[in-house]
């Protein structure tokens, strides 16, 4: 008896998948500039924080910090604050010009903190830049 309320789910599953949708999933789509430089950025922002727990060098996190500062330099490029409030909702232009500066300063504070090999100063600039440089356009600002 169970054996047969079982089967009709199974044969439902499959044309489920199906709803998807036929074009490419995101996934197989190529990300955008802007996406593609969010994930050098965490990717840095990562290998630093890897160094701070024992994964690579300073080196390593030191030309993390330098892609980092250089990436920071090409927000209003990648997001320009004359379209930022048209493509983010809750994007002013003020507020993406502030959020390139605040991030351009902490990741050039992180980068001298790298330098300096010091751990804790390390540790308590990255989460500044999380908070404050990466935070100021992915955190609202109630947070």
């Amino acid at each position: 008896m169970r054996i047969r309320a079982f089967l009709p789910i199974l044969a439902i599953v499959p044309l489920l998948g199906s709803c998807g949708g036929t074009g490419p999933t995101s996934a197989a789509r190529p990300p955008t500039p802007q996406g593609a430089a969010m994930q050098h950025m965490l990717a840095d922002i990562n290998r630093i924080r890897g160094f701070l727990y024992g994964s690579g060098s300073q080196g390593d996190a030191t030309n993390a910090a330098l892609d980092l500062v250089a990436w920071s330099k090409r927000i209003p490029e990648l997001f320009p604050p004359e379209l930022a409030s048209q493509e983010y909702v809750d994007m002013s232009p003020e507020r993406a010009r502030a959020a390139s500066q605040a991030m351009n300063t902490n990741a050039a504070e992180l980068l001298a903190a790298v330098e300096s090999g010091n751990h804790a100063t390390i540790g308590d600039r990255l989460a500044e830049t999380e908070h404050n440089g990466c935070g100021a356009c992915h955190l609202s600002g109630t947070q």
